[in-house]
């Protein structure tokens, strides 16, 4: 059988347990999946930066080659080749150039090409059958009409670096002169994006339209088209999106964003692992937090519940000792709640029951010993009715012979004289036990009357003790009300909480932090609650307890019933056994009156000698009614007899019925 304490704390420890794998469950799978958000829209933002800073880079030599093709050297350069196939202003279009070229140190040529075929590089040289008109940066510029192009990245046979060429076509009085174009050193660009701190190990990538690596830790410079993912972003219909792949054997999120102009993709890439490094870090935290938390409340519900069932283990042996009839246990009372209450009631009920017993031994004793009188008086009362039958049987056969003694009338009438006298003084004695038998019988009814009573006060007594443990169950409905506060405090925990997630939602970036805290509380204050409703099982179970108790004291009470009843019944042989004395009394009163009748009719019997006859036979028919008498009052004695030694056997049963009790 489990003990109160063995019930009490493995739900407890199983419900906390439960709980904070729950909690630290929830609170990884929230965090992790809160961090990674909050890391790509980190990384969003930093990727629209990074874009920006390349669309500017871009922009800014837009702009600049924009300017170059309006200025009137250029134009009238163009217009004059384009004319006449010749043109005065070569030095001046050489010195406009080289000022271009001063302005932006990240340009390696700027050159002007005609639709003669003609090309002015600065600052390097072209071999003499360079043709412009077959390239593709001159075929894209003169077919969009006007527009910006820019050309697929390379790297410079001279410098080894990555160059990317712009062109634009260049019209005077809206009829084409030519097309513009420069070469841009990319090498300021991918340092600076190279250079970019990309928090979680992860590093910045930029491709270009055709998959080719500009910027990238190992693959730079390289074809990725090999590459799924590559794949991936270049025929998405989304200019910006959040993927998820395998590089190298290792899971890998790439944010990207796309360039304008250029359909370059650029982005930044993180392994997962290292993203989630901080919520791994979190969740040993809180396993470790969790643990010791679980532990110091595992011993802190064990003392608990040693502190608790400590008393009622006291009580429960003390209980098992009243059980064996050893009613001088006394508990100790330490404290003055319910458990306190029902120590004190336990002693008060030892207590009683040690008065109730002590009554009941002194009133067996007097019952045995008026039950042995009441015996004795019996014997000798049926001796005196014995030697009553044989006197009467005597004077019945002197009856029956008088007529034929009837000389012998004067002596044997003195003789019966002298037998009268002595019959008269047993009957006087008979009569005087018989008194004695009813004093002695109604002190054993009165006694009997009082062990009733006692009977009525113990059941008084198992009444109080049961309104006790009802004051029990009622302290625990106000467990159960405190419960239901602290499930309220629960939910104005979690409501402040909600309150506070939303002013940090109002905070801002700045309050993030403290919303993931405001919305953990919360949840903790959900958790509290469900726990505040396992506790509300377990206090109903302690309420099942208290009503096997009740019931276990309504056993007590039909216990005393029974002994009440056993009383009652010994009240009636009493009752019976004084109807027989007096019945007794009665017929000894009666033989006494005969016998007083017989000594007054001595005297005529002497002075009337000679109605001798008569008086024989009226003698002798009184004989025989007097023998009758006597049958009936020997049997009635004889009835006493064993109603006695049926009283004293019952008063011996009482007797060792309370002898098992240990009063001291």
């Amino acid at each position: 059988m489990k003990s109160i304490k063995t019930k009490l704390m493995i739900p407890l420890i199983i419900l906390l347990v439960l709980s904070f794998s729950i909690i630290i469950i929830f609170t990884n799978s929230q965090t992790e999946k809160r961090m990674t958000k909050d890391i790509i829209n980190q990384t969003k933002a930093m990727v629209k930066e990074m874009n920006q800073a390349t669309l500017l880079f871009l922009e800014q030599h837009e702009k600049s080659i924009d300017l170059l093709s309006d200025h009137p050297i250029l134009l009238n350069y163009g217009n004059e080749i384009v004319q006449s196939g010749n043109s005065k202003q070569k030095a001046a279009l050489e010195k406009t150039l080289r000022d271009y070229l001063d302005s932006y140190g990240d340009v390696e040529n700027v050159f002007f090409a005609t639709p003669k075929g003609t090309i002015d590089l600065y600052p390097n040289s072209l071999p003499a059958d360079y043709t412009p008109l077959t390239r593709d940066w001159y075929k894209q510029a003169s077919a969009t009409g006007g527009e910006m192009v820019w050309s697929e990245p390379y790297i410079d046979v001279a410098t080894g670096e990555y160059v990317v060429t712009i062109s634009k076509l260049v019209k005077y009085q809206n009829k084409a002169v030519g097309v513009l174009g420069a070469d841009i050193n990319l090498t300021t660009l991918t340092e600076k994006i190279s250079g970019m701190n990309i928090s979680y190990k992860g590093y910045p990538v930029i491709f270009s339209s055709h998959g080719l690596g500009i910027v990238h830790p190992t693959e730079q410079g390289k074809d990725l088209n090999k590459y799924d993912f590559v794949q991936q972003i270049l025929n998405a219909s989304s200019s910006e999106d959040v993927i998820t792949y395998q590089f190298k054997g290792e899971d890998r999120v790439f944010v990207y964003n796309t360039v304008e102009n250029t359909g370059w993709k650029i982005g930044a890439s993180y392994k997962q692992q290292d993203m989630l490094s901080l919520s791994k870090t979190i969740q040993k935290i809180l396993i470790f937090t969790g643990l010791f938390v679980l532990i110091l409340m595992i011993v802190a519900i064990w003392l608990l519940s040693v502190k608790i069932t400590q008393p009622i283990n006291e009580l429960q042996q003390s209980a098992r000792k009243v059980a064996t009839g050893d009613l001088s246990i006394q508990v100790a009372v330490t404290t003055r709640d319910e458990v306190g209450q029902l120590a004190s009631s336990f002693n008060e009920m030892t207590s009683s029951m040690k008065e109730i017993i002590s009554t009941v031994t002194h009133s067996a004793s007097s019952v045995t010993e008026a039950a042995e009188n009441l015996s004795a008086v019996s014997e000798e009362t049926n001796a005196s009715s014995e030697q009553i039958a044989a006197a009467i049987n005597e004077i019945a056969k002197g009856a029956a012979k008088s007529a034929e003694e009837s000389a012998e009338a004067t002596e044997r009438a003195h003789h019966l004289g002298d037998q009268m006298n002595i019959i008269t003084d047993q009957a006087a004695d008979m009569a005087n036990a018989a008194k004695k038998a009813e004093e002695a019988n109604k002190a054993g009814l009165h006694q009997i009357q009082e062990l009733g009573q006692t009977s009525v006060e113990s059941k008084q007594y198992i009444d109080e003790m049961e309104k006790v443990i009802t004051a029990l169950e009622t302290k625990i409905k106000s467990i159960e009300l405190v419960i239901q506060t602290i499930t309220d405090i629960s939910a104005q925990t979690n409501l402040l909480a909600l309150n506070a997630s939303i002013e940090a939602a109002r905070a801002g970036e700045h309050g993030k932090g403290f919303a993931v805290v405001a919305n953990e509380v919360r949840k903790l204050a959900e958790q509290s609650g469900q726990a505040t409703d396992q506790v509300k099982e377990i206090i109903t179970d302690i309420q099942g307890g208290s009503h096997r108790v009740v019931n276990q004291m309504m056993k007590t009470k039909e216990n005393f019933d029974q002994q009440t009843a056993v009383v009652e019944a010994t009240e009636q042989i009493f009752t019976r056994l004084s109807s027989l004395v007096e019945d007794m009394e009665s017929a000894i009163t009666t033989i006494n009156s005969e016998i007083f009748e017989a000594g007054e009719s001595k005297n005529e019997v002497l002075q009337v000698m000679e109605g001798i006859a008569a008086a024989a036979e009226q003698s002798a028919a009184a004989s025989e009614e007097i023998s009758a008498s006597a049958d009936e009052q020997l049997r009635a004695i004889e009835s006493v007899t064993r109603s006695s030694e049926s009283l004293m056997e019952l008063s011996v049963e009482l007797k060792h019925a309370v002898e098992r009790f240990k009063l001291n």
